[in-house]
């Protein structure tokens, strides 16, 4: 049996509500906390374009915890990612499973609208797709939900 996600819902604001919420309480805080939450990146030591994904959800405002690992097969038997959705890295956020190159917008809307799936995942590398810039050409490519039974639907297009 792979990753099964927490049932509990995690709470996640966006910055303008946080900075709302903290200043009514009386604690001062910047206004740029748009997404504080910290991801773990798990990577291979040899990939230069999962360093480049890393970039683009630094710049978003994600903390990145990032592991190199020899095993990425494990890592992602481990949290239940399907073969045919399989990518480069494997990323854990708030009890979701990130898979590939996605875009931080994307995880953004996941972490807000908390569906009930075990993550989303890009398969492969498409070119175009965060981390995997090539100029102005951009691959068309889908972001796919997956929950524990193996069903998968699309959650997001891009081209």
């Amino acid at each position: 049996m792979g990753f099964q996600r927490q049932k509990s819902k995690p709470v996640v604001m966006s910055g303008a509500i946080a900075a709302l919420v903290l200043s009514s309480c009386g604690i001062a805080k910047a206004p740029d906390i748009a997404f504080a939450n910290e991801i773990t990146v798990f990577r291979s030591p040899t990939c230069g374009c999962c360093g480049l994904w890393i970039e683009h959800m630094e710049a978003a405002g994600f903390r990145v915890k990032d592991e190199v690992t020899e095993d990425m097969e494990a890592i992602k038997q481990q949290y239940g990612v399907p073969a045919h959705l399989a990518a480069c890295h494997t990323t854990v956020v708030a009890g979701y499973v990130i898979e590939g190159h996605i875009p931080a917008a994307d995880i953004q809307r996941l972490l807000t609208e908390q569906p009930d799936v075990i993550g989303i995942a890009v398969p492969g590398m498409p070119i175009g797709s965060p981390g995997m810039e090539s100029g102005d050409y951009v691959e068309p490519y889908t972001v796919f939900s997956f929950d524990e039974a193996g069903n998968t639907d699309a959650f997001a297009e891009h081209s």
